[in-house]
């Protein structure tokens, strides 16, 4: 079995230097850090959980919490998390809060089996559980924040405004001047959106607008409802890259054609947003990124150091085929 002072040789450090890095302590340079984690892989390495576990008091596992698995996101969010948390030498248990008023017994669950942190990977959290699990004395820090309503302590968070600009931008720069938004509880990516079309003189009518779930299905609703007005829109965002794979469907029933007829932009550049037909062109959220400052600054926290949230990860457009030009003969 390979231990710390196997990893120690091969990376050229101390032990005490492999068990800092391991456990996020002490004051090692990104180099070494690198270096270290290089051969915690290469070697095998796998902590004694239990043994770490009576000497800290600490069990090595972090509770991650997502909405719901359902959407690709959040699944793609824990398999990601699952990795950054081996690498780190430990291990997460998983729950969701998509059982209707449960939210804070399922996080009581999470204490239960004595976590030392929580990850909370959702854009919104109602604010009932959010004040659950600050009597669950439990450190946690809140990755994909969009809910600036309700303040937290820790939190790693996107440019979720400048997002919904960067999508309004792009298709102001095609040409569309009738835009419509299929927004799920997306309020800043709404806002942004909203922001860069008054900026440029250009309308949103409520009719344009429309709410409803985080599904392909609610997409396909709401889709269906916007492109079926008597002057409907030649281009829609949609705030999460389910709702617009939804409303291509709606499209494809309705016999439009992407992008020669309707153009569409998601948000999240989810791994199906590039297998769409067409692909979808969408806003990449840098998940490993943010992911990985979640767990640093958890570790932080465990380990008494002063900290302070970072700086909103940026927005960036991937251009696929979804979108395009303003159709010909349509009039603003």
């Amino acid at each position: 079995m390979t231990t710390i002072y196997d990893i120690a040789k091969a990376a050229g450090v101390t032990a005490m230097t492999v068990s800092n890095v391991i456990r996020g302590k002490g004051s090692v340079s990104a180099a070494t850090r690198e270096r270290v984690m290089k051969y915690v892989q290469e070697l095998g390495y796998q902590p004694n959980l239990v043994a770490r576990s009576l000497s800290n008091g600490r069990t090595g596992v972090i509770g991650l919490v997502v909405p719901e698995m359902g959407n690709v996101f959040y699944s793609e969010a824990t398999a990601i998390a699952e990795r950054l948390a081996y690498a780190r030498g430990m291990r997460i248990f998983v729950t969701t809060l998509s059982i209707e008023d449960k939210g804070a017994q399922l996080l009581n669950d999470l204490a239960l089996r004595r976590v030392d942190g929580l990850i909370i990977a959702s854009n919104s959290i109602a604010a009932q559980i959010i004040h659950s699990m600050s009597e669950l004395h439990l450190p946690a820090v809140y990755c994909f924040w969009e809910a600036d309503s309700q303040p937290v302590d820790y939190h790693v968070s996107f440019a979720f405004e400048e997002a919904g600009r960067l999508a309004a931008e792009h298709l102001l720069g095609l040409g569309h001047r009738r835009l419509g938004v299929v927004s799920y509880s997306h309020r800043l990516r709404f806002s942004g959106f909203k922001s860069a079309l008054a900026r440029h003189g250009v309308e949103l009518p409520q009719e344009y607008i429309c709410g409803g779930g985080s599904t392909p299905e609610s997409g396909k609703i709401a889709g269906r409802k916007l492109l079926t007005l008597p002057e409907r829109p030649t281009a829609i965002f949609a705030t999460c890259d389910m709702v617009a794979l939804g409303v291509m469907a709606a499209a494809w029933e309705l016999g439009l054609r992407v992008p020669q007829d309707l153009s569409i932009v998601g948000h999240d550049d989810t791994e199906l947003a590039a297998y769409a037909t067409p692909p979808l062109t969408s806003i990449r959220i840098d998940k490993p990124a943010m992911l990985a400052a979640s767990f640093d600054l958890l570790l932080a926290i465990l380990a008494d150091k002063k900290i302070v949230s970072p700086s909103p990860f940026p927005a960036r457009l991937i251009v696929r085929s979804s979108s395009g030009p303003r159709p010909a003969g349509i009039s603003d």
